[in-house]
């Protein structure tokens, strides 16, 4: 293979694996915190991506502007479904057990009732968003590298160390942080766990409203575009390790660059069924992910 047709698949890899990481950030959070896994993930994805689309139509806002919207948007559907749906199975639970199975088949049936929603109001049409900004690529050397892919990949990066620093520093973030280490323990201590629930929920939904409106200008937008992106997520989280942000990044760049190479030599669909493969393989060495805990 050529090497310069190789580095091209490398760096676009790179990139595609970011941004894989940087939306499965939102579901690692989640899972790490409430140990629920969130079949909607995609699907909010999807109603972010088609926010940004309709805030350019109706009020001319470009896609890249429309994040002061989109955030607090996601934000706020996510924490109405853990308040709103998720919550009251999680209350019915003698012990405030937050990994019930009603839990998560009712977060899969989040998923249909969105994407059909979404079907039903939008169609399946194909649509597109466009930014005013000038964006041309940028050469790395030989290789043009797509600036908002480039924009995408830097997000996510800086969301992972951005959200890690949060969870560190602020005082909301220490209570996440102890939710997730021991629940009992942080209710015993004061701290208001169904609200910690929900401001999980509704942090991982906003990043997924800052991604929309970074994706909306690259990504064709469909009801059906969500499902992909939650597929991938869940690949992604899993093998990075489950709860590790760090991990989230790590996984996705794993299966970007897998895939973006395996691409070279086989359809791309073959591709994606490779990096199945892939995945399987890494778990049967490390079962707790590339950067897990045992």
């Amino acid at each position: 293979m050529d090497p310069l047709i190789l580095s091209f698949a490398v760096v676009n890899g790179l990139l595609i694996g970011g941004i894989y990481g940087g939306v499965a950030l939102g579901l690692s959070l989640i899972f790490g915190v409430l140990r629920v896994v969130n079949f909607a993930h995609g699907s909010l994805l999807m109603l972010a991506l088609y926010a940004a689309y309709w805030l350019q139509i109706w009020a001319g806002i470009d896609p890249y502007y429309s994040i002061i919207v989109t955030v607090p948007l996601l934000f706020g559907i996510g924490f109405m479904i853990q308040s709103v749906i998720i919550a009251p199975l999680i209350r019915r639970e003698s012990a405030l057990v937050v990994e019930p199975l009603s839990a998560l088949l009712l977060t899969a049936g989040v998923y249909l009732v969105i994407d059909n929603l979404a079907l039903m109001a939008f169609g399946p049409n194909v649509r597109s968003a466009t930014t005013s900004f000038a964006l041309p690529p940028v050469m790395l050397g030989q290789i043009p590298v797509n600036m908002p892919r480039l924009i995408g990949f830097g997000a996510a990066i800086v969301v992972a160390v951005g959200l890690a620093w949060w969870l560190k520093t602020t005082r909301m973030g220490r209570a996440i942080r102890a939710v997730a280490s021991n629940r009992d323990a942080a209710a015993l201590s004061g701290i208001n766990v169904p609200l910690v629930y929900a401001v999980t929920f509704g942090i991982g939904a906003s990043i997924l409203g800052l991604f929309g409106s970074l994706l909306a200008t690259f990504v064709p937008i469909t009801p059906q575009v969500g499902l992909n992106f939650g597929i991938r997520s869940f690949i992604v989280v899993v093998l990075g390790g489950i709860g590790s942000l760090p991990g989230s990044i790590v996984g996705g760049l794993v299966i970007g660059v897998f895939e973006a190479i395996a691409s070279q030599f086989v359809p791309a669909t073959s591709a994606a069924i490779l990096s199945l493969g892939l995945f399987v393989l890494i778990l049967l060495v490390r079962p707790s992910g590339l950067m897990g805990k045992a």
